[in-house]
């Protein structure tokens, strides 16, 4: 590794604007090396991002200014005056894949002509050679009928079909560097997993050096070999990826790793987020940017001027001035209270079907198949429980949490609330349920109405449920549900943009309980959110579980926060319960193939337990739901599937007290794990 690839020194990124200027990179500096993948960490607005693009001079100058130095043989790709050199490596031997790859693929032109083009504009090759490269790229990343997918276009491909094109046109002229912008935020952990499994092996094939940009630390724990942590546009500590998680030295970064729920921690250990919010980058920070937030700050770290990087270790460094940082602080002895949840049903789904017509014609539309999102549902809540809900994108879990609130009708079916059908309830009655059903969403911001005060969006369901009496009662009430989900009520005049992410969620589960309800739809609530503001939210949704006797279904794709918050968990796959069974049970002792997938791809944030792991991989795609496999749906993916497989849909039996498979070789894949575990 004598030789770098890239070399930062000192990057500086200011914008300029007419009123104020915004210090987004405050003297980064790093290095990368051939075959080297390294991992660029903190919260959202940290500088992670933008540093890079300042690099590459992604970013508008003006009113961008950078300064500092980015060395590529030999040549600084900031000075100006290498403008020209800098299109000649940008996409061709620097290559970046972006966070969001709808918005980065060019809609009206075909997939494989877009990555063609580059391989035309920088490898200089013909358009026959181009295209036979493509195809080969494309087969690489795994796109299934490449030679076909040539001539589609982007919205023929799912989420994490438009990630591997954008792979591939990255990969396109085997550049020395390829950047990871969160390039596998937005996916399921599966496709996540194949597409971070996908990118280290063509680091070790072709010595590629690999920059991966996230806020997920089970990401960097599990791939990276470096690790930098940024702050209010400064690295503040950096090191081998072993030494960051085992021995962190900056309280930021001590901060981050206790915000995260593990596999393997304690699963009534109440998560310990990091407090405020970073801070606001039109001035300079005074003293140490963190101080703030820390909780083991000196006195010092509000007035020293300057912070240097100290090493700490062989190759680790830090900014943080506290050389007796308490590292237990990294997990908390504050347990939840044990919960009492009675055996008393609130709501139960019985054989819930829910078909979508698939129509074709330009005037007469003809009914030309059908979509199964739901197929043979069946659930049971407990009052008081918590019931996660779990599976890739496409699988149903909205549809389903939409059948319970009627905004959609059921095909067949029966949702019983406190005994009551909800699917033969009129417009009148289902208005009245929803005051004792409600729903958070996963996206705080598109959920609130831009042109309501934050005081008018909480308090809308009590005028539109008639739950006050006069003014007074109003605003009273209001200000309570600001205190109860931890909002300052001075907020109230304010609008969803002037919140953070963090305080928009809250805004949504204070709007939710205005109406007093018993049970909660959660969907997706905290897949949006920072490590740091997901504890936070994790925590209150918790103890308001416990202050306020509310019962929830929590919808989610990462087991791991899954497992930190519910009760019982159900998996479900193509519209079908696979498995379901208590937290405890399905988390320790996995039965379906598709849960042990699902499991095994959440990295866990420790480089030490991820290198001793089994990742149990799984192949392709979720399928169509227009066009559903024969037998058990998993069988075309499964790594244990039989002949038998195909021939007929696995019923849901019960295989141990509350333990429920819909698998025909459950059985034979509890064998194996009982031999393995004798054997060792």
């Amino acid at each position: 590794m004598d030789k770098t690839v890239l070399n930062v020194n000192k990057l500086q990124t200011e914008f300029r604007m007419r009123r104020y200027t915004v210090y987004a990179v405050n003297g980064v500096s790093y290095d990368i090396h051939p075959g080297e993948i390294v991992g660029v960490v903190g919260e959202s607005g940290c500088g992670k991002s933008v540093s890079q693009m300042s690099t590459l001079r992604l970013v508008p100058s003006p009113p961008a200014h950078i300064a500092g130095n980015a060395v590529y043989e030999g040549k600084d790709l900031v000075d100006p005056s290498n403008a020209e050199y800098l299109r000649s490596v940008r996409g061709g031997k620097i290559a970046m894949i972006f966070q969001e790859p709808m918005t980065s693929l060019n809609p009206v032109m075909k997939v494989g002509e877009q990555i063609s083009e580059a391989i035309r504009l920088h490898m200089k090759l013909g358009a026959n050679e181009a295209r036979a490269r493509t195809i080969e790229l494309m087969k690489k990343v795994r796109i299934p009928d490449a030679e076909e997918r040539y001539e589609s276009y982007p919205h023929e491909f799912s989420g994490g079909m438009c990630q591997r094109l954008m792979i591939a046109m990255a990969m396109s002229c085997d550049p020395d560097l390829l950047i990871a912008d969160e390039s596998t935020t937005a996916l399921d952990v599966t496709i996540q997993a194949q597409i971070l499994e996908m990118l280290r092996d063509v680091v070790r094939e072709t010595q590629t050096a690999l920059l991966i940009v996230t806020h997920n630390l089970g990401i960097v724990a599990r791939y990276a070999d470096k690790i930098y942590v940024m702050y209010a546009g400064s690295v503040v500590e950096y090191g081998r990826a072993a030494d960051i998680f085992t021995a962190p030295s900056h309280a930021y970064t001590i901060g981050l790793l206790n915000s995260v729920p593990r596999l393997d921690d304690d699963k009534d250990r109440m998560l310990m987020p990091i407090e405020g919010f970073p801070p606001n980058l039109q001035s300079r920070p005074e003293g140490c940017a963190f101080s703030a937030r820390c909780t083991q700050k000196l006195p010092e770290c509000a007035s020293c001027s300057e912070f240097p990087l100290k090493m700490v270790g062989d190759g680790h460094y830090s900014l943080c001035i506290n050389d007796h940082l308490d590292r237990s602080q990294r997990r908390s002895d504050t347990l939840f209270e044990a919960k009492r949840i009675p055996d008393e049903t609130l709501l139960e789904i019985r054989g819930l079907h829910r078909e979508f017509p698939v129509k074709k014609g330009i005037l007469f539309k003809k009914t030309v198949g059908k979509v199964h999102a739901l197929n043979d549902v069946n659930l049971r809540i407990r009052r008081g429980e918590t019931l996660g809900l779990v599976g890739e994108s496409g699988c149903g879990k909205t549809t389903l949490a939409r059948s319970i609130l009627g905004l959609i009708s059921p095909t067949s079916g029966e949702i019983l609330y406190q005994g009551t059908d909800l699917t033969k309830l009129d417009k009148r009655k289902t208005r009245e349920m929803r005051k004792d059903i409600q729903l958070i969403f996963q996206d705080p911001f598109a959920s609130l109405d831009p042109r309501m005060s934050i005081g008018s969006i909480i308090g809308e369901p009590l005028v539109v449920h008639k739950l006050t009496s006069g003014k007074a009662e109003y605003l009273k009430r209001v200000e309570e549900l600001f205190i109860m989900v931890g909002l300052d009520p001075s907020l109230r005049d304010r609008s969803p943009h002037e919140l953070s992410g963090g305080q928009r969620q809250r805004v949504g589960i204070a709007r939710a309980l205005a109406s007093e309800p018993r049970f909660l739809v959660c969907d997706e609530p905290v897949s949006a959110l920072d490590v740091s503001v997901q504890a936070q939210i994790l925590n209150l949704l918790e103890r308001l579980q416990r202050e306020l006797g509310l019962t929830y279904l929590f919808i989610a794709h990462d087991l791991s926060v899954v497992r930190h918050i519910s009760d019982t968990i159900a998996v479900m796959y193509l519209g079908r319960i696979v498995e379901k069974g208590d937290w405890k049970t399905l988390c320790k002792n996995p039965m379906h193939p598709y849960t042990r997938a699902l499991l095994s791809a959440v990295p866990i944030p420790d480089p030490e337990i991820e290198r001793t792991r089994n990742i149990e991989a799984i192949k392709g795609d979720v399928p169509s739901v227009s066009r559903l496999p024969g037998g058990c749906s998993f069988h075309p993916r499964c790594p244990y599937a039989s002949a038998d497989c195909a021939a007929a849909v696995p019923e849901l039996r019960e295989t141990e007290p509350g333990h429920f498979v819909a698998c025909p070789v459950a059985d034979a894949i509890r064998g194996a794990k009982s031999q393995a575990g004798s054997a060792e």
